[in-house]
């Protein structure tokens, strides 16, 4: 163990700061409503398994070893997000340190920090948060093996553990183990380690965290490979505008300043990639998800946050750029750095909730602001829970005296915060814990997550439990669409039954309508 006296300044300073940065988000996550994603990772937690129609399987297992202790909560749900940004910190300043110094690894981890897209995982509990972590680690396994001259040095397998197992959190980690073969095939320096068992047994650790993810889509027709298409595939053909789009998003989620100096960054490692370890290492991890990243885009689907697999290598490009590339004016360097720094700390709070700008007398919508996402939703519940107890009054009761009546979402993104924030003690049909509260409506194809749950439409014994029940079917899309065919064709009668809307601010952030579905008569086939 390192004394605290024989730490230098800046490490004693980080460790400061990581400390701060942790209870203040912890803070956060305690006392902000908990987002559709989340809760659908917190019911994820309650089927474990290593595969199914998306990723994130592995992110639902921290979610719920946290909610064990400390409890069905936002914050029980959210623990380890700020622990698990505390520890991708840490691997990032060790290898930023090997690589580069200590004076880049701490600017490394003070950019990484400083980021929305990192700040946002480390609040609210995201598959991007574990995966980068995996990832980071992995890279780091990868640096300590190529520094090493053993043909048979365990850091190779390690590594191909820790790129999987950031697969199975989120598919973008995969990009690691991608990233690792573009390194060694496009460097001179380090492409004889092809003709060592080095990287075949990371690629071979690697494909066994793929096996049940492979198998899983074996099983069920391939449901999640097609549900992953379904988001890149363009609608009308490719287009130049994807890129456009992409580069708006990834300046929300980077800040346009730190944006423009990690592409100055990359061009810089892209020069010197031939005279410099460092920077033929950072710009391997960097430009080969970006560019899958934009292929994307041009091809018809991309996401802002999928420049984070890209995002712990940038961070430790540009300081690298930074050191080596400035260095004839000193003042100059410093000025570029915290003119790239200093807007960051304003632009983070303000981009993940934009109430402090309306409260400025900016005109902003609330409906288009990212809180929207994880805002309003007790307020939801609430009013939901009184329409419930009114429906329930006038629901008929079976043998056993309880109401004949259960809950449809529109979505697994409405049902899973539903199932959370809905009590389990209101009057409607729960037959077992399996069960969800809320249930989606069900296809005969597999639509979401909710396949590994018991349908309402499943018919054992000749009957299903639900059959002659009366349903509530909520949503909360934009419009005054009615309940889809399947859902109006399994009822006798349909007929809307409450509308409300929930306002913040003086503004309408969702309007939520529920609909009465009398007597369930079962899906016709």
């Amino acid at each position: 163990m390192i004394a605290w006296t024989e730490l230098s300044f800046t490490q004693r300073l980080l460790i400061g700061s990581m400390v701060l940065l942790t209870l203040l988000r912890w803070a956060m996550g305690a006392v902000l409503e908990l987002s559709p994603p989340e809760a659908l990772l917190a019911e994820w937690g309650r089927h474990p398994s290593l595969a199914g129609l998306p990723g994130g399987f592995g992110t639902a297992f921290f979610s719920w070893i946290s909610t064990q202790f400390a409890g069905w909560t936002p914050f029980g749900v959210r623990f380890f997000a700020p622990l698990l940004a505390v520890l991708g910190s840490w691997v990032l300043y060790r290898m930023v340190s090997s690589l580069a110094g200590e004076k880049a690894a701490a600017w490394s981890v003070a950019l990484l920090n400083l980021t929305p897209a990192w700040n946002q995982a480390a609040v609210f509990l995201m598959p991007e948060m574990p995966g980068m972590v995996f990832m980071l680690c992995g890279m780091a396994a990868v640096w300590r093996a190529l520094r090493r001259a053993s043909a048979w040095d365990w850091h190779w397998p390690l590594a191909g553990m820790l790129f999987g197992c950031g697969f199975l959190c989120w598919y973008g980690a995969l990009w690691g183990a991608v990233s690792t073969l573009v390194l060694l095939a496009a460097s001179r320096r380090w492409r004889r380690q092809w003709l060592r068992p080095g990287p075949w047994l990371m690629l071979a650790d690697t494909v066994l965290f793929i096996r049940p993810v492979w198998q899983w889509n074996e099983e069920n027709a391939f449901a999640g490979w097609f549900h992953l298409m379904e988001h890149l595939r363009p609608a009308h053909g490719g287009s130049l505008l994807g890129p456009l789009q992409l580069g708006a998003g990834w300046m929300l989620a980077l800040t346009p300043l730190i944006l423009a100096a990690m592409a100055w960054a990359v061009w810089m490692g892209l020069r010197r990639w031939g005279g410099s370890d460092t920077a033929r290492f950072f710009t391997a991890y960097a430009v080969t998800p970006l560019a899958g990243t934009l292929a994307a885009a041009v091809w018809g689907g991309s996401h802002p946050l999928w420049i984070a697999p890209a995002l712990p290598a940038l961070c430790g490009l540009l300081p690298w750029a930074w050191e080596q590339v400035i260095t004839e004016r000193l003042e100059w360097k410093q000025r570029f750095q915290w003119l790239t720094v200093l807007p960051a700390l304003i632009m983070t709070p303000l981009l993940m909730d934009t109430k402090v700008l309306r409260h400025a007398g900016f005109q902003l919508s609330v409906a288009a602001g990212p809180s929207r996402e994880w805002r309003g939703w007790r307020t939801a519940s609430t009013e939901l829970t009184r329409v419930i107890h009114e429906a329930a009054a006038t629901a008929e009761q079976d043998a056993k005296g309880g109401r004949k009546l259960f809950l449809i979402a529109e979505s697994q993104r409405l049902a899973s915060i539903l199932n959370f924030y809905l009590s389990r003690q209101l009057p409607v049909r729960w037959p077992t814990p399996g069960h969800p509260l809320v249930h989606t409506v069900e296809s005969a194809l597999i639509e979401n997550i909710y396949h590994t749950w018991p349908r309402y439409d499943y018919v054992r014994e000749g009957r299903s439990r639900f059959a002659g029940c009366t349903a509530l079917y909520i949503t909360d899309s934009p419009g005054d669409s009615d309940p889809p065919p399947n859902v109006t064709r399994a009822f006798r009668t349909v007929r809307p039954l409450a509308l409300f809307d929930i306002m913040t601010d003086g503004q309408s952030l969702r309007r939520v309508r529920v609909f009465a579905c009398y007597q369930y008569g079962g899906i016709p086939e």
